[in-house]
């Protein structure tokens, strides 16, 4: 059983019923760790650049612990039992520092907060995650939008919105967050493709 979100046009049936159901969801909880299937090679050598990540504030619905899905347009909801191991945002944000350190892009690659500098900095921000569940089984889907600054200057380099979906090889949550580990491998491609082709002097 699902918890229903607090859509206005939802909330008398949501009053009436409690719960949503998608499919039959095992009780007790279950834990998820999203990860990246993939991994970069480094094309060329080492950036003479350093890069630091920061994560700007993200939608509290999709950063929590959670896993979210939508049945319909404008629909949300929470799986009931089903939890990330770690907050989506912190989590996105180590899997694009683990890829780019993989790419040679740069010189280093660190997270804000880590105790490291650098001329670049890549600003993410988490706008939706979940299991779009309106045609079963369904995909995982993941938005982020991205701005690359350099940092003396104060100076926008570029910005660009990603958003991936992967299909979801089953109607539960087990089968969304498979397909979110699949959604975020493809971010991550095209991520490291589009930064490749950013200037990092």
């Amino acid at each position: 059983m699902k918890r229903r979100l607090y859509l206005p046009a939802l909330l008398a049936a949501g009053l009436l019923t409690g719960c949503l159901n998608i499919d039959l969801e095992a009780k007790g909880k279950h834990y998820y760790h999203l990860q990246d299937p993939g991994r970069a090679e480094c094309a060329r050598p080492q950036g003479s650049t350093a890069l630091l990540i920061d994560t700007l504030a993200p939608s509290v619905f999709y950063n929590g612990t959670s896993l979210a899905f939508g049945r319909a347009e404008g629909h949300r909801g929470h799986y009931q039992y089903a939890q990330w191991t770690d907050r989506p945002a912190n989590r996105i944000a180590l899997l694009v520092r683990d890829r780019l350190r993989q790419s040679c892009l740069y010189r280093q690659v660190a997270l804000t907060g880590e105790g490291l500098t650098g001329e670049l900095q890549l600003s993410l921000r988490l706008i939706e995650m979940y299991h779009d569940a309106s045609q079963p089984p369904g995909q995982a889907v993941i938005e982020l939008d991205v701005q690359l600054i350099r940092r003396d200057a104060a100076r926008l380099i570029a910005q660009k919105n990603f958003r991936v979906g992967a299909p979801v090889e089953s109607y539960d949550a087990p089968g969304a967050a498979a397909g979110f580990n699949q959604a975020i491998g493809l971010l991550l491609d095209e991520l490291t493709a589009w930064l490749a082709q950013q200037p990092r002097g």
